[in-house]
């Protein structure tokens, strides 16, 4: 059991060494000592006790962060950069794993440390924050923005749709794009939604703007949404439950 902190200046300039030392001595081992070192991290504002554990998913992930907050205030941890990266560290085994020979490939130090400045193009490919932040938002249908290919990285659902703040924050877009590129049943994208072509992520977010023009979209269900999309989004939108 452990209680949350936040990593100060200096414990971030040493997480980013260590990022960087990975990347050429793929066996060293993470600097966990920074999490409770006063030098490095110092008490989060509210006491919030967490222990190690394993994930299978992002979704995961932001259901745990969800439930671990529950009690805060988003304005107190949403661009909280030292919070954020203070998790990043303490579950740096889940995120980044070592394999057999215990060599880890780590991804952009976005992925596991948070800017202080904010931007959303780089904030979302926080590893931690977004789970967060997408679950707290769209509830299961957060796992069309969480899927992930290979080795970690981002699929194009989650680049075209997770990557931009207005797509990101709109609950009809999400809720079709859920309802039209996930397989509930098999709990994965359905085969062919990571293309670029006609009734792609990549069109879907062309045409959600195209939309905003005439149709205020926050307001509009998911079925009027699914009904003003063109003729090439048909193949999607016929495999749609009639709840939608």
């Amino acid at each position: 059991m452990a209680l949350v902190r936040v990593l100060n200046t200096d414990g971030l300039t040493k997480f980013a060494e260590y990022l960087t030392l990975l990347r050429v001595s793929p066996g060293a081992s993470p600097p966990t000592s920074l999490l409770e070192d006063g030098r490095y991290s110092d008490p989060f504002e509210s006491e919030v006790a967490l222990e190690p554990r394993s994930f299978t998913s992002a979704f995961e992930i932001g259901e745990h962060m969800v439930a671990l907050f529950t009690g805060c205030e988003d304005r107190l941890i949403s661009r909280n950069h030292g919070l954020w990266s203070w998790l990043a560290l303490f579950f740096f085994d889940q995120l980044c794993k070592p394999d057999a020979q215990g060599q880890r490939k780590p991804l952009e130090n976005a992925v596991y440390i948070l800017e202080e400045r904010f931007s959303f193009r780089r904030y979302y490919r926080h590893a931690v924050r977004t789970p967060w932040m997408a679950v707290k938002e769209h509830g299961e249908h957060a796992k069309v923005l969480l899927l992930t290919s290979g080795k970690g990285t981002r699929t194009d659902i989650n680049e075209q749709l997770g990557a931009y703040q207005d797509l990101f924050a709109n609950k009809t877009i999400i809720a079709s794009a859920y309802a039209m590129y996930f397989d509930k049943h098999q709990q994965k994208p359905r085969k062919g939604a990571g293309g670029k072509g006609g009734g792609s992520p990549r069109r879907l977010a062309n045409i959600a703007r195209q939309l905003e023009l005439t149709y205020d979209l926050q307001e509009c269900s998911p079925a009027k949404f699914l009904a003003l999309l063109p003729k090439e989004f048909k193949g999607w939108v016929r495999q749609v439950s009639p709840q939608t």
